[in-house]
């Protein structure tokens, strides 16, 4: 580039001179080839000079950016990287835009040439699985592990993702057990592990899952709490269940899956109504009873109150005098009501059970309401009245779930 530039002043310079010499005088100039022959006065000839030189320096400039690394070679490339890049940017439009196929499409075929390959393969794979091509998906991650063995890790993670989307947990959790000793605190793994347990219903696995979850943030706390909430509804749920065991077993697991719950979760409605159903199951109906009594007593929820009322306990009378002190902040408590109605039915006290049942369904007519009313009614003689109950009780349903014209 200097000599260019030394080269253009030095032909600057004899211009110059010819001008200043033809400040003196004029001349021509006689340019002569073989048989032809070409006459110009000396200012014409000067200014095809500089003209000339001029051009001769524009040429050289050219061809010297044509032929270097970062001339038309490097323009070039520029340009297909540019026109790659916008073909990666218009899948991920259509990705977006919930056009899978498309996306899928023009993501994977313009993966070689594009800047970011794994990002093309990555959400082309995504895209095939969102529109339920999974052999698709599959095949596009195979080849991302195999084009770009360093997000194997990656790809795996994704192979995962796309049997869950198929809910095959249990191939999910083949590929992600195997990539997860060397990526434990890895937080989209972690999510992914929470999830496979969760679709395979391994609800003691899942639990050993929130510690991580937790520790490492790999969640919300939102979704932390719904999702612990879940896992401890579903460990207490299916308690003794599938077991083998004698009663005492059983109740062994129950009283051990209740101390691994936290204790802000040991006090909602739905755990404790869960623990409650399940201390039945096991024959602990003066737990239940007890677990029922301090929970309506601390936090009044209409489930619970449901559950104290079809508990079937050993001393029916003290449990009829706890509901009927609670008639003192409740009394209009339709669900109280049938809970006491219950009680008094269990005792035989038809009389006190006909007038808790009457005034449950006047404050809120329901079919279960109406049908308990009609079976003490019937046990009293009254047929007159029952069968009007039971028809109170069909007009209920009809409004609940109309019948189709």
């Amino acid at each position: 580039m200097r000599k260019l530039l030394l080269l253009l002043v030095l032909a600057l310079l004899v211009g110059a001179l010819v001008v200043w010499v033809l400040q003196f005088g004029s001349g021509y100039v006689l340019l002569s080839f073989a048989e032809l022959t070409i006459e110009m006065s000396a200012w014409t000839g000067l200014i095809i000079y500089l003209a000339a030189t001029v051009l001769l320096f524009w040429l050289l400039l050219t061809w010297r950016w044509i032929v270097s690394a970062g001339g038309f070679r490097s323009w070039w490339r520029n340009r297909r990287s540019a026109r790659n890049q916008n073909q990666t940017a218009e899948g991920l439009l259509l990705f977006a835009g919930d056009d899978w196929q498309e996306a899928a499409k023009l993501l994977s075929q313009s993966a070689d040439k594009s800047s970011m390959p794994v990002v093309n393969l990555l959400f082309a794979a995504r895209a095939a699985a969102d529109n339920e091509q999974f052999d698709q998906a599959r095949q596009i991650l195979q080849r991302l592990k195999v084009s770009y063995p360093k997000s194997r890790f990656v790809a795996d993670k994704a192979l995962a993702e796309t049997h869950l989307l198929q809910e095959r947990p249990e191939e999910a959790l083949k590929i992600l057990q195997a990539v997860y000793a060397e990526n434990p605190r890895d937080k989209g793994l972690l999510r992914l592990l929470a999830d496979a347990h969760y679709l395979s219903e391994n609800w003691t696995a899942a639990q050993k899952m929130l510690g991580d979850l937790k520790r490492f943030q790999a969640v919300n706390d939102q979704d932390l709490a719904n999702l612990e909430q879940d896992v401890y509804f579903n460990l207490l749920d299916s308690s003794g269940l599938n077991s083998r065991g004698t009663i005492s077993e059983k109740r062994a697991q129950l009283e051990d899956i209740w101390y691994l719950i936290p204790r802000k979760h040991q006090r909602e409605p739905q755990i404790i109504a869960c623990y409650a159903a399940s201390l039945g199951r096991v024959k602990l109906t003066d737990k239940q009873q007890v677990l029922l009594t301090k929970s309506l007593n601390r936090q009044w929820h209409p489930q619970l109150v449901t559950q104290f009322g079809e508990l079937e306990s050993e001393s029916p009378e003290k449990q009829l005098m706890v509901a009927e002190k609670w008639l003192v902040k409740h009394g209009e408590d339709a669900d109280l009501l049938l809970a006491l109605g219950r009680i008094c039915q269990r005792l035989k006290f038809w009389g006190k059970a006909k007038d808790y049942f009457t005034t449950a369904v006047k404050l809120r007519p329901s079919v279960q309401g109406s049908i308990y009313l009609a079976s003490v009614l019937e046990k009293i003689g009254d047929s007159n009245a029952s069968a009007e109950a039971y028809k109170q009780g069909l007009l209920a349903a009809l409004e609940q779930e109309p019948l189709n014209d």
